[in-house]
């Protein structure tokens, strides 16, 4: 009963905003605006929730086992199969209650607002924390700002659909709400609200960037009030600087370069582990159980600590706590380790530095290079496994590593043009995640709110640039659009062509359209085509019903000016076989980019696989882009 009158009050409640909103009482901009501070003050106390949730779940889950494992060595076993049971609850839990929970988040955002109008399902926020925070807490080597991420795009998608918002607007709180998690999750809102309009909706767009604006800082003034460190920096105590040191430049190209390579090559073993995973262990729980005990394996038999510890590290040592292994986790135990690496020595123990040795180099180095290549596997097989977090944070942990790496060598064997080692794996994070996401801006701007290094802004720069470069030489897709084009969900963005990302083919085809048979000869098509004049392309169909290809105009007259006879040439001679086709859930801007494909002015549209495809309607170029005008009239 209770629940039938909320229920009524919230369709009341509705109605009378649609009618406010549509008859310009309260113009939908500034609703938005308003529920865009709604959204940051979701966004920043979820995200402190979040953390305390991981915190909490790793120390009922590893954190007891290795304070336990330190007295009785047998724990060790144990610990190996933490992994594996997180691992197979939330592979079973995310598969029960939101499919689209699982993975990295990010890409099912993307997807959300090129081709669903912004619409996500209300529980997938719910199921995403809960799964997030499982699977991180028990050691799976994900990171958390995804989650946020999908998080906060639910909430603000949620927003708009219970105010009956607009396709566009719900659009603007999705990306709204991906920058709050991005503000509270880094304490970095510059670079939140770049991540959301490079990233997400894929545009610069003066009315959609200030809910954006006003959701990050809103996200991060909560984030200040209820967390742990206030305004300082993720990683602090940071004294690194740059001062124009030409004979450096060239060590900053060469890690560009090299961190582009570790991007791409992140990317390809993410998927490549996930379809051999799934080909070798088919049943969805065989899988989690078996990734997951490879997770434990590897967190557990690699080094605990690094050969020369922090300051930081003494302290929780001498405090009497346990480090999580490197391997388990966000792992940022190991970046704020490489960040601090050193070989100055520094007056004051409050500078947390490691002091360097020449000894101490190849040590520090042959503990973290094989971390350059286990991190970024151990995150593909949790993934893989079902498991749910992001790759942002896996993405600046191989930065740092391969960036400390990297200086470590140049310090070895270059030392007189050599910087810090922990300047490189500051530069290094900001390379891999802009190589990874192909979003230079956001790497920049984040690794530079993490670590309020402006002094070394010009190297980060130069590597990021190099490295985006670089990983898309190599492959175009990013990351995050590899994961859609995989399962046929590529979608294209455009700053010039924003106002075609939501609406969709199927609100614009022709569902009333002519078509000729494959034995039809020249003078029927002519028949058909004098009796259609508004579509200039004619479908060719087969007797089951298959399109076998259209007829164009140029076709057309290339047979006329010819010496055959009508008669003899029939409709199969002269088209243009196997067409470009689309999909009726595919927006105008990717349709654009079809048509240019070919150089065609129509479009089939199809639903359905192989036999079974069939043509639901035309896609004329000149509709779509007589509905382009029409947007950008309506805007103004």
């Amino acid at each position: 009963m209770l629940r039938d009158r909320l229920a009524r009050l919230r369709d009341c409640f509705q109605v009378l905003i649609r009618k406010l909103t549509h008859r310009g009482i309260v113009p939908a901009m500034w609703l938005t605006i308003a529920l865009s501070c709604l959204i940051g003050i979701a966004a920043g106390c979820g995200a402190a929730a979040f953390t305390v949730l991981i915190e909490s779940v790793s120390n009922l889950t590893v954190g007891q086992t290795l304070d336990r494992a330190a007295h009785h060595a047998w724990w060790n076993v144990l610990l190996l199969t933490i992994p594996a049971m997180g691992l197979l609850f939330v592979s079973w839990f995310t598969r029960r209650f939101a499919p689209e929970a699982q993975g990295h988040g990010v890409p099912e955002v993307i997807v959300a607002v090129a081709r669903r109008d912004g619409v996500i399902r209300p529980r997938v926020s719910i199921v995403k924390i809960l799964a997030s925070a499982i699977c991180i807490g028990t050691g799976g080597s994900v990171g958390r700002e995804g989650p946020i991420i999908q998080i906060g795009s639910s909430v603000g998608s949620m927003f708009g659909q219970w105010f009956r918002l607009s396709a566009r607007n719900i659009k603007v709180l999705v990306a709204a709400g991906a920058a709050a998690g991005i503000s509270a999750t880094f304490n970095a809102p510059l670079a939140g609200v770049i991540f959301a309009s490079e990233i997400i909706l894929g545009s610069f767009v003066a009315e959609s960037l200030v809910p954006i604006v006003i959701a990050s800082v809103v996200a991060d003034v909560v984030q200040i009030r209820i967390g742990e460190h206030g305004l300082d920096p993720a990683f602090r105590h940071l004294t690194f600087a740059y001062e124009g040191d030409w004979g450096q430049l060239p060590g900053y190209f060469a890690l560009g370069i090299v961190c582009g390579l570790a991007a791409v090559l992140f990317t390809k073993l993410l998927y490549a582990v996930e379809d051999v995973s799934r080909r070798l262990l088919p049943k969805w729980w065989v899988r989690a159980l078996v990734l997951g005990l490879a997770v434990g394996v590897a967190g557990v038999a690699y080094p605990r600590h690094p050969p020369t510890i922090a300051l930081a590290v003494q302290q929780r040592l001498a405090e009497g706590h346990e480090l999580i292994p490197p391997l388990f986790g966000v792992g940022y135990g190991v970046v704020d380790h490489a960040v601090h690496l050193t070989n100055d020595d520094f007056d004051g123990v409050e500078m947390e530095q490691v002091r360097l040795s020449r000894g101490d180099l190849l040590k520090e180095l042959w503990w973290l290079l094989p971390l350059v290549f286990l991190k970024p596997l151990m995150t593909s097989i949790t993934l893989a496994g079902g498991g749910s977090g992001g790759i942002f944070a896996p993405s600046l942990f191989i930065g740092a590593t391969v960036g400390a790496s990297f200086g470590l060598l140049c310090n070895q064997f270059v030392p007189g043009v050599s910087a810090h080692p922990g300047v490189y794996a500051i530069v290094g994070m900001g390379a891999v995640v802009a190589g990874t996401t192909h979003g230079v801006l956001s790497a920049i701007l984040i690794v530079y709110e993490m670590t309020n290094q402006d002094s070394i802004i010009l190297p980060i720069m130069i590597a990021a640039g190099l490295a985006s470069v670089v990983a898309r030489l190599i492959d175009p897709e990013s990351i995050y659009h590899k994961k859609l084009s995989r399962r046929g969900d590529s979608v294209a963005r455009g700053h010039e062509m924003h106002y075609l990302e939501h609406i969709m083919v199927r609100d614009v085809m022709l569902r009333q359209f002519p078509t000729v048979n494959q034995n039809d000869d020249v003078n029927e098509i002519i028949r058909v085509a004098r009796s259609n004049p508004t579509v200039e392309s004619l479908p060719v169909m087969s007797p089951e019903g298959l399109l076998i290809g259209i007829i164009r105009p140029e076709d057309l007259h290339r047979v006329l000016d010819s010496d055959v006879p009508p008669h003899l040439i029939q409709a199969e001679d002269i088209a243009l076989k196997s067409p470009v086709s689309v999909s009726p859930d595919e927006n105008l801007l990717e349709a654009i980019r079809d048509f240019g494909t070919r150089d065609i002015e129509t479009l089939p549209v199809e639903v359905g696989s192989g036999k079974s495809r069939r043509l639901i309607g035309l896609l004329l170029r000149a509709d779509v882009m007589r509905r382009y005008r029409e947007e950008m009239l309506s805007s103004h």
